[in-house]
């Protein structure tokens, strides 16, 4: 099987799964070099080397299937009990941007990346998720804007729910692997805005280093922002020079490499 991806979405992938395998538990060694038995297999056959093998084989069986031929109760329940890397797995598994798929594959994609999230806070479903929505726009679906909309929102309620909870890891992967790379969208953006005023933390981080989120946003939207920011608790809106003078410079890169958190795939489970 041969599975596409976004351009961006392919390099934020790579990485993450590169991180990943950086840190695998010592259970998983050796797992790839069962990938090319595991690609003869049928669907079936992988679904119950993912439900009964060792994890080195769960693995490479993972790193083979095409998600689109298992029931969507199977992934669900893949979702909630697989291990971290396993799990981390089958987010990469998920065929984004497949040619010829149709709107309702990709908005079945949409759907299981956000629940995959929702349950595991994993960053590869984020990458996914958002792949998946623009696989649904370039294929201009009518449920497009919709959809943009509908994770928008959520997107919005999550980040509040990490913030509350203290979940600064999960934050800061939202910030990083969607705020910072889908601010151009509308819906996005008005999600972003939503957060300004409701978090002075991030308010005052928009505002102090304004080039991070802002930088490839039309003039409009950028003080659009550093208003919301003004108003939330940040900074005057570019009543400083050196937030002005941000925003005039080259963007700088993620505020922290993309890839799996040291704290993940690191114990035994």
């Amino acid at each position: 099987m041969r599975r596409c991806y976004h351009a961006l979405s392919r390099r934020w992938l790579a990485a993450i799964l590169t991180g990943m395998e950086r840190r695998l538990p010592p259970q998983y060694a050796g797992w790839q070099s069962h990938e090319p038995a595991l690609r003869r297999m049928t669907t079936p056959e992988l679904v119950m080397e993912i439900q009964d093998g060792p994890p080195d084989r769960r693995l490479a069986a993972l790193s083979v299937i095409d998600l689109a031929d298992v029931a969507q109760e199977t992934i669900e329940d893949w979702i909630r009990t697989l291990p971290a890397a396993e799990a981390n797995e089958l987010a990469g598994a998920i065929p984004a941007s497949r040619p010829n798929a149709t709107c309702a594959e990709d908005l079945r994609w949409v759907d299981l990346a956000r629940k995959g999230y929702d349950r595991r806070r994993l960053p590869t479903f984020l990458v996914m998720l958002f792949s998946s929505l623009e696989a649904l726009e370039a294929r201009a679906c009518a449920e497009a804007p919709g959809a943009w909309e509908q994770i928008a929102d959520w997107l919005g309620e999550t980040y509040d729910r990490a913030h509350e909870a203290g979940d600064e890891e999960a934050t800061e992967d939202i910030l990083l692997f969607v705020f910072e790379n889908h601010l151009q969208r509308s819906a996005v953006f008005e999600a972003f805005l939503g957060l300004i005023a409701r978090h002075e933390d991030l308010a005052r981080r928009v505002s102090g280093d304004p080039a991070l989120f802002l930088g490839d946003l039309p003039e409009a939207m950028q003080r659009g922002a550093l208003e919301e920011a003004a108003r939330s608790g940040g900074l005057p809106c570019c009543s400083r020079s050196r937030a002005c003078t941000a925003l005039s410079k080259p963007r700088r890169g993620p505020s922290h490499p993309p890839g799996p958190h040291p704290a993940q795939f690191t114990m035994d489970e």
